[in-house]
């Protein structure tokens, strides 16, 4: 298990209850950038998960990514205003801890969810493609393999590492054909795979060799969605 908790006493207390427990824990985290680090390096069977964390994205922004790993959570948190309840539901956790809260709640809280989650077949998720006709032939290209798409009047470019694909479609329409979560917005003519984007500018990613222009617009989810990844 993996314990995401930005205050250092009560990530020991937890740490100490599950140890109680019989659980391993695998690491800690007290930001959202180490922890979702920290998921993709160790692959947790399930992620104890604040909502308010430090300085940066909070924990319902890591559990949106953790949807998307298919890493399973629980939300522990002392925040259980209706506002907060409603962002972190929409969410879909395995399970939600009130602090404070005592051993025996955290042990009934586990029992329920691990038996839940061993019931559940695992799933493997096929490789997304997107046919595109390329000298004539109907070729797939995988989704993930998409590096940035570009726009120029009524047709998309699809860069992947070493090709390119021309598809004549409007970017709003190829935006929802693909329907990536890692595929993003960042300029009225460009998507950009986060994944690929090794630098952040004023008005600029970059990806790969690639320097692509980032919109006034885009820039603030653009910078709230690289920095958790």
């Amino acid at each position: 298990m993996l314990i995401v908790e930005d205050e250092p006493l009560i990530a020991e207390d937890l740490a100490n209850m599950l140890d109680e427990l019989g659980h391993i824990v695998q690491g800690r985290a007290h930001d959202a950038a180490s922890a979702l680090r920290a998921v993709r390096k160790q692959r947790p069977d399930l992620v104890l998960l604040d909502i308010r964390l430090n300085a940066g994205p909070d924990g319902v922004a890591v559990a949106t990514e953790l949807q998307d790993l298919g890493v399973p959570f629980i939300f522990v948190t002392s925040h259980a205003d209706p506002g907060t309840l409603e962002r972190a539901t929409a969410t879909r956790p395995e399970g939600y801890i009130i602090k404070p809260f005592e051993i025996e709640d955290l042990r009934a809280q586990l029992a329920v969810v691990l038996a839940r989650l061993a019931k559940q077949p695992p799933t493997v998720q096929p490789s997304r493609t997107f046919l595109v006709r390329d000298r004539g032939a109907l070729v797939k290209v995988l989704i993930d393999a998409i590096w940035y798409v570009e726009a120029d009047d009524n047709s998309c470019t699809l860069h992947t590492a070493d090709r390119r694909y021309i598809v004549f479609s409007s970017l709003a329409a190829m935006e929802e054909r693909l329907a990536s979560p890692h595929l993003v917005r960042i300029h009225r003519s460009y998507l950009v795979d986060l994944r690929r984007v090794t630098s952040l500018r004023e008005r600029a990613v970059q990806v790969g060799e690639q320097l692509l222009p980032v919109g006034r617009t885009h820039r603030r989810e653009l910078v709230r969605r690289w920095k958790v990844r």
